[in-house]
């Protein structure tokens, strides 16, 4: 716990930043009228994204690094950064909802980028209900090394699926959506990028715990 909690406490300040000093974006509501305040969920919602994909995708190179060495600890290492990624991305879909019911008028739609996100979600759960499910290490290992690189193989797919599709999802980087674009200027850059540097750190500082009590758990 003595990497979580100072990780907590900067992802904490990094948040009160966000939402007292950064300037809220005029982004406009179902109805026209502009949301203020309400826009800064962004900071929240966007980082917690940022990790979950990444900690699935290395959840995926270290799974594929098992098929080639068959060696333990990346089997540990990939159960452990599937399983706190999944935490991520699900809290990400929580705030995302949550910020989609003044922006957009609803909590859920079956927005392209929504689905692709809910299907990876499943197939994150799927991969720590499987290992749940098997009792051979060997096995179990195997398997979920698979799955856990089918799982990083969706990750373009959401990632992209604004830029395939015609969504309503808003793109945070202008030409990556065939739809409405953030305006980024130089205080809202800002604090996303911190609030993502922050986010990282407490996403680190989670995997590490997780690996180690892996590792006490196979001992």
């Amino acid at each position: 716990m003595r990497v979580v909690i100072p990780a907590l406490l900067l992802v904490a300040l990094s948040q009160a930043y966000a939402l007292f000093v950064v300037p809220p974006v005029k982004w406009p509501g179902p109805k026209g009228e502009v949301l203020g305040v309400v826009q800064k969920i962004f900071y929240l919602h966007v980082p917690l994204a940022w990790v979950g994909f990444l900690l699935a995708f290395l959840s995926g190179l270290t799974g594929l690094v098992y098929l080639l060495k068959r060696e333990e600890v990346w089997d540990r290492l990939s159960a452990s950064a599937m399983e706190v990624g999944a935490l991520f991305l699900s809290v990400a879909v929580i705030t995302g909802s949550l910020w989609a019911r003044p922006a957009w008028g609803t909590f859920w739609t079956w927005d392209p980028r929504l689905v692709s996100m809910a299907v990876l979600i499943v197939l994150a759960l799927g991969y720590l209900f499987l290992r749940g499910m098997v009792d051979d290490p060997q096995l179990r290992a195997r398997v979920s090394a698979l799955l856990a690189v089918i799982i990083t193989v969706n990750i373009p797919v959401v990632f992209l699926s604004i830029k395939l599709f015609r969504t309503i999802h808003p793109a945070v980087v202008k030409g990556l959506s065939q739809g409405e674009t953030y305006g980024m200027d130089t205080p809202v850059l800002m604090g996303l990028v911190i609030n993502l540097i922050t986010m990282t750190l407490l996403g680190g500082a989670l995997l590490y715990l997780r690996f180690r009590r892996e590792r006490w758990e196979y001992s």
